[in-house]
Order: structure tokens, then C-alpha cells, then sequence
């Protein structure tokens, strides 16, 4: 594992989670209700943010080890590190942008869209990606860790840019304390449980 900059860690935890495990997007909306019952409301956040929680059952001490060294080297809540998430990590034909003939940079991005509805999920953490312009491949220089695209030459005005890969989010631990249990043994070796939460969290910034 190596540090990006002072508080991103390149690397993930290698231990797989449970079965159980739970996490999903977040958004944070102040809600107040009128006296005639009606309500105002107001989204503070213009982009979504996951949070999971996550069991480790039956683990030995190797394992165990792997999840300790990332809250050690992240100082409980202070470091970010990467977290693929299993409920979503594809992007499959997905369209990014569309050119305009004068931008060369553009952020890597998933769309959601329901009767006219839009909303584009930013995506960072990229671990694999193929990008095309209308259909035809290309290949510009991808930052995988903040999903930016760089063309040399900027796309033409109204070309549709797309990309299929996989992603993941960058995330910290969403608690300073790491509480595990011995509860067992097998071949003379502690089984082990616990689980950590974790709280998604922005890219680092350009240097």
C-alpha cells in the first residue's frame, strides 16, 4: 500500500466481507412541516454518498491482520482507501458527456434517468475502462483515481462519449476503535469476528 497524498491510501482491504453485509446511497434533506401539513423540503447534497456495514465471520488472524493494518495506516477516520462495492461497479456502454469541441477533460460518470429525470453518479476510482466517441474506440489518458478522461485533442461538437469498466468508491472507516472478537478455534489458529462501517468520501484533489 502507498499513500496518493497525505490522507488517500492506495489500497483496499483484501478480505472479503460476510454474507449480510449492507450499504447503499445516502443523500441529506432538511424537511420542515407547515402548519397546514404540507412540508418543504431542501437537498443540501448535489451528489449521493454510500455508506456500508460490513461483517467479518470466521476470519483467521491473517485476514484479520490485513483489516487492522488499513485502520492503522488510516488512523481510524482520518485516511481514505478504496472499497469496491459489490451491489455496483460496472458501467456498461454508459454515457459520460457529449463533446463540445473545445473541453479535453471530462469526469467518468454513470447516468440514471426516469421520465425525462436525470441524475449523473461521478465515478473515481477506476479499475478498468474502454472509452469510445460515437462509437468508435479511443484512448485518452484515464485518471483511475479520480475517473478523469484527458484527450490530446478535444471531441467534436455533440460527439457522445461512453466508457464500459468497472469502478469503485473511495471510502473511510466511519469509526476510530476497531473491536474484534476471538470466538473460536481451528488448527490451533483464532477465529476470528467483528465488522467495520464505512462512509464514502470525495477523490483526492489534483495536485
Amino acid at each position: 500500500m502507498a499513500f496518493i497524498t497525505d490522507d488517500y491510501i492506495d489500497g483496499y482491504i483484501e478480505k472479503c466481507p460476510a454474507l449480510g453485509w449492507q450499504g447503499g446511497p445516502g443523500f441529506k434533506t432538511l424537511v420542515v412541516t407547515l402548519a397546514n401539513g404540507r412540508e418543504k423540503r431542501r437537498a443540501c447534497w448535489a451528489n449521493v454518498q454510500h455508506s456500508f456495514n460490513l461483517p467479518f465471520r470466521n476470519i483467521k488472524p491473517a485476514a484479520y491482520a490485513n483489516i487492522k493494518q488499513m485502520h492503522l495506516l488510516a488512523m481510524g477516520r482520518w485516511g481514505n482507501f478504496k472499497f469496491k462495492d459489490h451491489l455496483d461497479y460496472e458501467a456498461a456502454n454508459a454515457q459520460f458527456a457529449i463533446g463540445d469541441g473545445v473541453e479535453t477533460v471530462f469526469q467518468l460518470g454513470k447516468l440514471s434517468a426516469l421520465d425525462g429525470v436525470f441524475y449523473e453518479r461521478e465515478c473515481y476510482v477506476i479499475r478498468s475502462a474502454a472509452i469510445t466517441v460515437n462509437g468508435s474506440p479511443v484512448s485518452p489518458t484515464v485518471d483511475a483515481n479520480r475517473g478523469l478522461v484527458t484527450f490530446v485533442s478535444p471531441p467534436a461538437n455533440g460527439a457522445i462519449l461512453r466508457w464500459t469498466g468497472e469502478f469503485a468508491l473511495w471510502v473511510r472507516f466511519n469509526q476510530d476503535d476497531l473491536p474484534f472478537s476471538i470466538d473460536n478455534k481451528s488448527g490451533g489458529q483464532n477465529i476470528i469476528n467483528g465488522s467495520v462501517s464505512l462512509l464514502e468520501m470525495p477523490p483526492p484533489p489534483l495536485p
